[in-house]
Order: structure tokens, then sequence, then C-alpha cells
């Protein structure tokens, strides 16, 4: 069996396996492949390390001690320590040097799987079903682990098959919610909705980007007029969709800082603050019965008032503005996020 026939089945069956897609686990799988042939001198990887090949050579048949699950059980010892560092180094060593060998089973000669035990074990029964080196049967091998790495790879990119599947058939904002929670803090997370607006009912069509998500809603920021909404089924829903489709977008760097607050006015205070942060916490405002209150939820989705405070929920800088630029905060906890 050609030496990419075993590199390329090792990565499908390692993508497959470990459900990954970093190409660092992926090549290591791939180089773990190629140390099975090390016992002869005209494998690729023997004249590599042409000094260890030839001193198996000379004792030990090819396809016996390399091929076999006592020398995966070695390999997987060597490779132990990287269980405390990376475990999926491991499993792509011990799943790739697994493969490059039990592959040639399917080939008219065998392996000797059970060595020291001189029984070959050739797979299938039949011996015209087995595989030829260079042979069309190869090669169909080879198309369809290619088809299944890039398969496999592809939706463990998308988040996994048990993501994809949910994207795909039960997409709502739960499943939007539960994709930000898992992906939010490295990647952009957008829904596309169809819905009905609460306060105006009028239809509501638009990509909105997700900023923070509860269990079954989210508050997401409307891509074209960067407005924010409160997205969902609960009583102070702005928008209530209809359909939603839930997309991973760029990636991203959230950058967060803690601000606890003191005696300070709200203009000196945001002054220091990135106008395209997003604001969460609790405000203590001196003189808060004279904050006139939102005047719907419309304008002011991210803002609460209520038990002596202002509670913000990834609120704009303009927004608090707009609604407190003349008062003066006693006490604060805030953390200010930034996208970048």
């Amino acid at each position: 069996m050609m030496s990419v026939t075993h590199a390329t089945l090792a990565v499908a069956a390692t993508a497959i396996g470990l459900g990954t897609a970093d190409p660092y686990v992926l090549a290591t799988a791939a180089v773990a492949s190629q140390l099975p042939d090390i016992d002869t001198t005209e494998s690729f990887s023997g004249r590599l390390i042409w000094p260890i090949t030839n001193f198996l050579e000379q004792r030990f048949p090819h396809r016996s001690l390399t091929h076999s699950f006592m020398a995966t059980g070695l390999v997987a010892g060597l490779a132990a320590p990287l269980l405390w560092i990376n475990p999926a180094f491991f499993g792509a060593i011990v799943l790739g040097y697994f493969v490059g060998w039990f592959a040639d089973a399917f080939t008219k000669s065998g392996v000797e799987a059970f060595y020291p035990n001189p029984a070959r074990l050739v797979i299938p029964g039949n011996p015209r079903a087995r595989l030829d080196t260079h042979s069309p049967g190869e090669y169909w091998v080879l198309s369809t682990a290619m088809i299944l790495t890039i398969i496999s790879v592809n939706l463990t990119s998308a988040g996994g098959l048990s993501e994809s599947v949910a994207r795909t058939f039960f997409n709502d904002t739960a499943t939007a919610a539960g994709l930000f929670h898992k992906h939010g803090a490295s990647q952009r997370v957008y829904i596309d909705i169809e819905g009905i607006h609460t306060y105006t009912r009028q239809s509501v069509s638009g990509s909105y980007e997700v900023l923070e998500a509860g269990t079954n809603e989210v508050i997401a920021e409307d891509v074209d007029t960067g407005r924010l909404y409160k997205i969902g089924q609960s009583n102070d829903a702005q928008i209530r969709p209809n359909r939603v489709k839930a997309r991973l977008g760029d990636p991203v760097n959230v950058a967060a800082q803690f601000f606890s607050l003191q005696e300070v006015g709200v203009l000196e205070w945001l002054a220091t603050v990135p106008q395209n942060a997003y604001i969460s916490g609790s405000l203590l405002i001196d003189d808060l019965l004279e904050v006139p209150p939102p005047a719907n939820l419309e304008t002011y989705p991210t803002i609460r008032m209520g038990s002596g405070q202002i509670e913000l929920q990834n609120a704009h800088p303009q927004e608090i503005v707009a609604l407190l630029q003349e008062f003066w905060i006693l006490q604060g906890s805030v953390i200010v996020k930034v996208k970048a």
C-alpha cells in the first residue's frame, strides 16, 4: 500500500475519531502512519532512518513486529506523557500508527497482527477482494479517505456533526444561544431572522450579531443599524422570531476590563471607555428618582431601572449618555467588553 494511502487513511480516522480539524494534530497522525514501515529499507520512512531500519530488517520479517498490536501498545506507552500535555497529539500518534499498519491487513500478504504469533491477519477472506499496491481498488480507498477527511474537517470547523444537525433542523434562539455559549469567546455568532416586532407588530427580517445569550433567548445587534434587541419568546423580547438561522462568523478577540466605580460623573467615566464597547453591570445613581425612565424597551433594550439602581446588559456608551449624562455614579461595578 502506498505511503500516501496510509497517511490519508490515518488523517481521516483521526479527524473523525477525535473530532478535530487541527492541522498539527492531523499532520502528526500522517507522520505516525509511516512508522510501521520502518522495518524495510524499501519504504519512504525506512530510507529516512536507514540505520534503525537496517537493524530491524535484519532481524524481523516485513509486516511482523512493527505491524502488530504489541507494537501499537509500545508506541502508546512511549507517547503516554502527551496525555498530560496534549491528549489530542497522543490520540493522533496512537491512532495514526495503528491505522498505518492495520490498513496493510487488507492487502494480499496481510500482517502479523498478533506478533510474536506468526499467523497473518488478512482481510477479507476472499483473496480477489484484497488490495494490490497501485491497483484501482487502492485509489478508490484513497479517494474515499480524502472525501471523508474533507467532510469531517468541515463539520468539525462548523462545530461538529451534532451541532451542524441542530443548526440545520432545529434552528431557533435556543440553538443560537448554545452556539454563542460554545463559540462566542473566539468567533462572531450571527443569526438571520424572520419574525415580528413585539411593539410595532411589523414584520422583521435581517441579520444580527449575538452579544449575549441566556438559555432560550439572545441579545443581538442589528448589523445594519447597530441597534440592540432582545430576541426570543420571553415577555420582554423586542423581536419574536418565526425563523432563525444561526451561523459562525469571523474569529474575534474579546477584551474585557472590570471597573469598580465610586463617586464619579457618568460623562467623566465614559470618556475613558471606547465608544464601541459593550457595558454590563450595576450602577447606583445619585438622585435616581430624577432619572427619566426609558421611553420604552425599544429605545433602551439593554438598560433596566429598579431596586434603587440601574442594570446594564451589553449597553452602548451612547445609550448610557443619552439617559444619564447629567448624573453622578455613587457606586458601581461593570464589565466593559470590546471586540476586535
